[in-house]
C-alpha cells in the first residue's frame, strides 16, 4: 500500500508541475476555446458539451490555473505564498499532498522560472483570535474566492462572508490559517485566509 501511496504522491506532484509551467497555447483548454492566452476562460463550467472539453478543464486545471496567474503577474516569493494559500490548499486537498510535497512542486516551478524564494514568513493576524479561531462576524472578501466543489472563481471580491460563532482553521499552509466560512450571498462553503477579508 506505501508503494502504491508514494507512485500515486509523486504522479500528481509530476502532473501538478507540468500543468503549471506548460504554456497556455499548448494546453487542451486553449486548443479548445476554453480559455485564451493567458489562461482567462472564455466559456463557463457548465456550457461545457464535450467529454474532450469537460476533461481539459477540471477542478484540477481550474484550480492550477488560477495559481499560474497569479504567478505569472506577482513578484513573487514564499510570504506571496500566503496570500493565495486558500488557493493552494483547493489544490493540495484535490491531490492529497502534503505541504512539503507542494512547495517542492513549486520550488521547482520557481527555479525553472528563475523566481528567488524568500523563506520568511513571520506575520500575524487581526482578524484571529488567541485560540487561532477566526473572529465571529461578517466581512468582506478582498479577492475573488475559487469555489471548493468547482473552482470557478464565483465569490467575488466586495462580497460578504459570515463567520457565526466558533470558527477554528481546517489547516495552515505556509504559515497562514485557512478557514472554511459561508459565502452570505451563495450561502455556499468557501475557503479563505485571514488576508482575503476585511470589515
Amino acid at each position: 500500500m506505501g508503494i502504491i501511496s508514494a507512485a500515486a504522491d509523486t504522479y500528481y506532484t509530476y502532473r501538478f508541475i507540468r500543468t503549471l509551467v506548460q504554456d497556455w497555447k499548448d494546453t487542451d483548454a486553449y486548443k479548445l476555446g476554453i480559455i485564451d492566452d493567458r489562461g482567462n476562460p472564455l466559456k463557463k463550467v457548465n456550457s461545457l458539451n464535450s467529454q474532450a472539453e469537460k476533461n481539459a478543464y477540471t477542478l484540477f486545471h481550474r484550480l492550477v490555473y488560477n495559481i499560474k496567474r497569479t504567478i505569472e503577474i506577482l513578484p513573487f516569493g514564499r510570504a506571496k505564498l500566503a496570500n493565495f494559500a486558500a488557493a493552494l490548499y483547493l489544490v493540495k486537498e484535490e491531490l492529497n499532498l502534503s505541504e512539503g510535497q507542494l512547495l517542492k512542486a513549486l520550488e521547482k516551478v520557481f527555479e525553472e522560472k528563475n523566481i528567488q524564494i524568500d523563506n520568511t514568513i513571520t506575520e500575524s493576524f487581526w482578524n484571529v483570535l488567541e485560540d487561532g479561531c477566526l473572529a465571529p462576524g461578517s466581512y468582506i472578501l478582498k479577492e475573488n474566492i475559487a469555489m471548493p466543489s468547482t473552482g470557478e472563481l464565483v465569490a467575488k471580491k466586495g462580497s460578504k462572508i459570515i463567520v457565526d460563532g466558533m470558527c477554528e482553521s481546517v489547516d495552515n499552509l505556509f504559515g497562514t490559517p485557512i478557514y472554511k466560512v459561508k459565502h452570505a450571498t451563495t450561502k455556499m462553503d468557501i475557503y479563505v485566509t485571514p488576508k482575503d477579508i476585511a470589515r
